[in-house]
């Protein structure tokens, strides 16, 4: 494997994303500087100024025309990717958590956190529709939770949206219906969901969780269809688009590593058989847990972002590209 590291940020990376294409590298962090780079070479191009505290997500469209960040200052907001210029800024009370484009482009979503009197909330809003992106407009989908949504993504097309919470729910809900559900798995997991990520092809989830698991579910109706453990809490996982492997990222908490030897403390990414659930390979490369990961496109490269500040892009070598799994 020959890696790359792009130091752009000056705290942990909270997510790191690919285009549709492949080409540009989108990451934000603690910092308050989402950056975009070129994946071939690692040069950065370029940061969205405007954020006033942590970048916890960023999501960017299929055509790569806008992004969408969501902050601990208490806003989501899209912005023109190429040229860098915030065109709207949602306010809400309380930190946004996650945020994501919808099959279209045209529909954000994102959660935002329980505090005080406040409860967390999922909210879905139209960018076409002027009045939603006004100050002080109202969204079109918008429901209530007495527990921490942490993450929230569309998973078909433009009409469900499935979201996962602290305890380690996930839900499903049509968007024509924010009152209730229409799948609920609630023994997949035991701790918070740390991410959710569509499969490629769009058939799966994987969610990963602090319960030292990863789960593969059914995008239909949230059933597990397979299960991948691990010796630490898994803060990403993500699945590869043209073969049948998971890869999966984690590691101690930020707050032991200080304590942990960089083998205890299990930092490496760890790439499992989707069908088999069997670990057989992983690479190392950061000093300190990995919090977010992506497949390329193409399936021969990984992206990780780390609690060390660092994007590493890992691509693979021959031993990987012609390695089949005996069974």
């Amino acid at each position: 494997m020959r890696p790359l590291s792009l130091k752009g940020h000056e705290r942990a990376l909270t997510r790191v994303r690919f285009n549709r294409e492949g080409d540009l590298t989108f990451s934000c962090a603690k910092d308050k500087k989402p950056c975009v780079w070129y994946t071939e070479n690692g040069e950065r191009i370029g940061s969205y100024d405007g954020h006033n505290g942590a970048v916890w997500d960023i999501d960017v469209a299929w055509d790569t025309s806008k992004c969408v960040t969501a902050s601990g200052d208490l806003t989501v907001k899209i912005w023109d990717a190429e040229l860098g210029s915030c065109l709207y800024t949602v306010n809400h009370q309380t930190p946004m958590k996650s945020c994501g484009f919808s099959y279209s482009g045209n529909l954000v979503c994102y959660t935002t956190q329980k505090m005080t009197k406040n409860l967390s909330t999922v909210q879905v809003r139209d960018i076409r529709d002027g009045n939603q992106m006004a100050e002080g407009g109202e969204s079109f989908f918008a429901t209530q939770f007495d527990v921490n949504a942490t993450t929230a993504l569309f998973t078909q097309m433009d009409d469900l949206i499935t979201i996962g919470f602290e305890s380690g729910l996930l839900q499903q809900y049509d968007l024509r219906n924010p009152d209730s559900p229409i799948h609920t798995n609630e023994s997949v997991h035991r701790y918070s969901i740390q991410d959710l990520q569509l499969s490629p092809s769009g058939e799966f989830l994987i969610s990963a969780s602090r319960d030292k698991t990863a789960a593969l579910l059914d995008v239909n109706d949230l059933k597990k269809l397979k299960q991948y453990k691990s010796e630490r809490p898994v803060n990403s996982a993500c699945v590869a688009p043209n073969r049948d492997h998971i890869c999966l990222g984690g590691g101690e908490d930020a707050m032991q590593v200080t304590q942990t030897s960089v083998s205890a403390g299990h930092f490496e990414a760890k790439i499992y058989h989707m069908v088999f659930e069997e670990e057989f390979a992983r690479f190392k490369g950061h000093f300190g847990p990995i919090n977010t990961m992506a497949w390329h496109p193409s399936g021969t490269i990984i992206a990780t972002g780390g609690e060390d500040g660092y994007v590493r892009i890992q691509e693979f070598d021959e031993d990987y590209l012609g390695f089949t799994y005996d069974f």
